[in-house]
């Protein structure tokens, strides 16, 4: 018999792909599947891994061998279909929303700005369908936690939203955890930016956050190079890292906890 690869999902990754992850980790073990093992391994939400749960169940990927004590049950994984989580909604039908929400993104990427019916007809390729309304949803979420900035319009003019130039993460799109649509994940930062009801402004808040995270990244970058670099010239990387020092210290000041 051969051994079975356990293959997982590169860079960020939403909540649906650590669950998954789980998942196929702990069938390979050991086979037996609780919600409370999964939600562990996973290191998501309750609710999150429930709802996804359930969506697997429906489509048949899964199946529920028997309740266990409160919410916990045991599963029985009937479908590996892979390293990359099944897109699938709360119905458990096929979802092509993640292929919707990156063709819009990469739209925003390429062109800077879009109106909603804009984002629906660019999403609404290979297959893919995404309504005006949808899209407008997504894209008053990127407006909230800072990535976009919205163009009031006028009378016979669309609103239209524009990519805020230092918000570009990457090329993976910022989702909405479905369950809720409450908080927005970044998978090109590995992390959630933003939750509805966060204290203070939740855009100026997470702007600081993904400046405070390209700040690290050169740094880091900096200090490989000097730690790298072949030269006599200690005085001069003496004098770097002293001002690296500095530019750390301040960062730390005004360092916006998550």
């Amino acid at each position: 018999m051969s051994a079975s690869i356990q293959l997982a999902m590169t860079g960020g990754k939403s909540p649906h792909q650590h669950v998954w992850e789980a998942v196929r980790r702990l069938h390979a073990r050991s086979g037996a599947l609780t919600t409370t093992a999964i939600t562990r391994q996973s290191g998501q939400g309750d609710k999150t891994t429930q709802a996804y749960l359930g969506a697997l169940a429906k489509a048949g990927i899964i199946a529920k061998q028997r309740r266990l004590a409160k919410r916990d049950a045991q599963w029985l994984l009937l479908q590996d279909q892979g390293a990359e989580a099944p897109q699938v909604n709360h119905k458990g039908q096929r979802s092509y929303s993640g292929l919707a929400l990156e063709n819009i993104w990469r739209a925003l990427r390429i062109v800077g700005e879009l109106s909603a019916a804009e984002a629906a007809e660019q999403a609404s390729i290979n297959a893919v369908l995404i309504s005006e309304a949808a899209a407008r949803v997504y894209l008053q979420g990127l407006c909230s936690a800072g990535y976009l900035s919205r163009v009031a319009g006028t009378a016979g003019l669309p609103t239209r939203y524009r990519l805020v130039p230092d918000r570009n993460t990457g090329p993976q799109p910022p989702q909405y955890q479905r369950s809720s649509y409450e908080q927005l994940f970044d998978p090109n930062l590995n992390q959630k930016v933003w939750s509805k009801g966060e204290e203070g402004d939740a855009a100026e808040l997470c702007a600081l956050r993904l400046e405070c995270d390209g700040m690290n990244r050169t740094l880091a970058e900096v200090e490989y190079f000097l730690a790298n670099r072949d030269t006599s010239q200690g005085q001069t990387r003496a004098e770097v890292r002293r001002l690296l020092a500095r530019v750390r210290a301040s960062m730390q000041m005004c360092e916006v906890q998550p």
